[in-house]
């Protein structure tokens, strides 16, 4: 993580922040990497992970010390703007989930078709020979198409059938459902240690407070006018 220091945790309150700060931004980078192909969960992931300097401005602490300030205006601003993250990465958990519930119905439902389409025959008798020829070349018939399908699929371009990969998996739901409850779990600390210090402290604004306003500008763009200062 670089700025956030995790082995002087229990040294100070702006400490311990930093260190919950550094296990958040820890999940993000992790969302970042793992849902870089994931359509709009990918997104939003990479801009929580440009959006952290926000953090890092708010607890920057002073020249004289840098374990004893928390700019208010600009922790504000970051919890705005991950708490509408946050929400954002939930909508789109639920959206799969429900994605992959339809998916799952439709699968069932033409397996029962399938099971329905093939009623039992009764033997007639005198008519056992047609009947096993029947069977037996439904069964060729069975093969041949199996055969034509295994073919088609590796026949076809890897390029090809990676264009499904914003689809959003059982596997990737669960992996994106862990990864938001340690967000969220390490959100409310921060939140806690945050409210314990300005109940303290006051809710002073830092020489950078002016800049909370930006905060819902584009993260490529804040950053830009960020580095001016």
């Amino acid at each position: 993580m670089g700025f956030f220091d995790h082995k002087h945790e229990k040294e100070s309150p702006i400490g311990n922040l930093r260190a919950h700060i550094g296990t958040f931004m820890y999940f993000v980078k992790v969302g970042k990497s793992k849902f870089k192909n994931k359509g709009r969960v990918g997104e939003i992931f990479a801009d929580m992970d440009n959006t952290q300097y926000l953090f890092q401005q708010a607890t920057s602490g002073t020249m004289y010390d840098m374990k004893k300030k928390l700019d208010y205006a600009l922790w504000d601003a970051a919890v705005h703007k991950y708490t509408e993250d946050l929400g954002e990465l939930k909508k789109e958990l639920l959206k799969a989930v429900d994605e992959g519930a339809e998916t799952d119905t439709d699968v069932f439902e033409e397996k029962e078709e399938e099971v329905v389409e093939q009623p039992v025959q009764e033997e007639e008798e005198g008519d056992w020979k047609a009947h096993i020829k029947g069977q037996m070349e439904e069964a060729e018939e069975k093969a041949r198409q199996e055969a034509e399908r295994k073919h088609h699929e590796e026949s076809t371009p890897a390029s090809n059938k990676s264009d499904d990969d914003e689809h959003m998996t059982e596997a990737d739901c669960r992996e994106l459902w862990r990864i938001i409850q340690g967000l969220e779990r390490e959100f409310r600390e921060m939140n806690e240690i945050a409210e314990d210090w300005f109940s303290v402290h006051g809710k002073k604004d830092g020489c950078l407070g002016a800049l909370a306003a930006l905060a819902l500008i584009p993260a490529a763009a804040f950053y830009g006018i960020f580095h001016i200062f």
